[in-house]
């Protein structure tokens, strides 16, 4: 499964508006598409604010973001 969120971050780290999804992969069992995004979801909002330095803050502020979150599907390679 896979997830694609977009959404900018100000210069202090934190989230600008809502992220937006861009792009999905999900499987066919419901409850666990929906677990899958709610786990995303949990992370990015445990992940916030984002640690970043003055620098870093005034290269990305504003910046649109693209971060893809992926799960492993399970079955040996």
């Amino acid at each position: 499964m896979t997830l694609t969120l977009q959404f900018s971050i100000r210069r202090n780290g934190t989230l600008i508006g809502k992220p937006r999804a861009t792009y999905s992969r999900l499987g066919n069992d419901g409850a666990l598409n929906r677990a899958f995004v709610a786990s995303v979801l949990d992370a990015l909002d445990k992940a916030l604010p984002l640690p970043v330095s003055d620098s870093m803050g005034g290269a990305i502020a504003g910046r649109t973001l693209f971060p893809r979150f992926t799960a492993a599907s399970g079955r040996a390679s």
